[in-house]
């Protein structure tokens, strides 16, 4: 009965800080309320979606092959008149700006951007338009990063594997407040689950995304890469330790919080990211 609670207590602590990964992070979309002539209305700005360019295509004149890269904006009940124009430009720096208009289905518009390198973003507004009115949705200035398919065999095991280190994790710091629960076998999962998951099968995501198995320390600065390498460093520190000295559970409630601390950090904050100055992808970036 206590480990089946020490367990519903690591699913809901891995349950809540799934989702303020998800509802945080500069690839989140941007949800946006709004009344558009006396109608209440919804939208969705995407900040994150596929290149159709090959890691190879991006390093040769990409721009001669004319690729595009549907970009779907979602607004609810508009009357049919209604059109979207999206007005962007490369980000970031000081970079002229261009227009495009948008073919609409229903509640989607769809816009063909210009395909550009992975890890390559713009920054772009989206305007209704009718025969009356220009009418800026939100804010404007929605930073958007393009990046590769990652095959969903490489992907999904990524991911379930991270998700059940995670459990794990917070199962072995949560018992570790227990005398009478051997916690050893969980923190050999958790290293085990984490070096796969994030130090395998991460840089293997990496590289499908942006092409580049690793872009953490000594490469560069992408925090991602880097938190998930100290998480682990911090789970092997306190497994070997707990071998060496023993009864030194209070490391593996340490290395829980970190982990903790590690998944609040948002995903894919100072990635990869594309100087179209440079043409090359540097890291560290917002």
């Amino acid at each position: 009965m206590k480990k089946i609670l020490l367990w519903i207590a690591a699913i809901v602590i891995t349950l809540s800080a799934v989702y303020f990964q998800r509802v945080t992070g500069p690839t989140k979309p941007v949800r946006v309320d709004f009344n558009f002539k006396g109608v209440n209305s919804k939208a969705v700005l995407l900040r994150s979606t596929e290149t159709t360019l090959t890691h190879d295509e991006a390093l040769k004149d990409y721009a001669t092959l004319g690729k595009t890269s549907p970009l779907r904006f979602m607004a609810t009940n508009l009357p049919d008149g209604v059109n979207a124009v999206m007005v962007y430009s490369l980000y970031p720096g000081d970079w002229s700006l261009d227009t495009l208009c948008s073919a609409r289905v229903g509640d989607m518009f769809t816009f063909e951007v210009p395909s550009l390198p992975a890890a390559s973003k713009i920054q772009y507004s989206v305007y209704l338009v009718d025969s009356e009115e220009n009418f800026l949705v939100g804010n404007g200035n929605v930073v958007l990063r393009f990046k590769a398919p990652v095959p969903a065999f490489v992907l999904v095991p990524h991911i379930i594997l991270m998700f059940v280190a995670m459990l794990f994790s917070n199962f072995t710091g949560v018992a570790a407040y227990l005398k009478n629960i051997k916690i050893e076998r969980y923190a050999i999962a958790v290293l085990i689950m984490l070096g796969i998951g994030g130090l395998i099968l991460g840089p293997v995501v990496q590289k499908y995304a942006f092409d580049a198995y690793w872009t953490g320390w000594p490469f560069g600065e992408d925090l991602t890469d880097n938190k998930t390498l100290f998480a682990f460093i911090v789970w092997m520190s306190a497994f070997l330790l707990n071998r060496k000295k023993g009864n030194r559970k209070y490391l593996y409630i340490f290395a829980a919080l970190v982990m903790l601390l590690v998944y609040s950090i948002p995903h894919s904050t100072a990635g990869s990211e594309y100087d179209h100055s440079k043409g090359e992808v540097v890291t560290g970036r917002r």
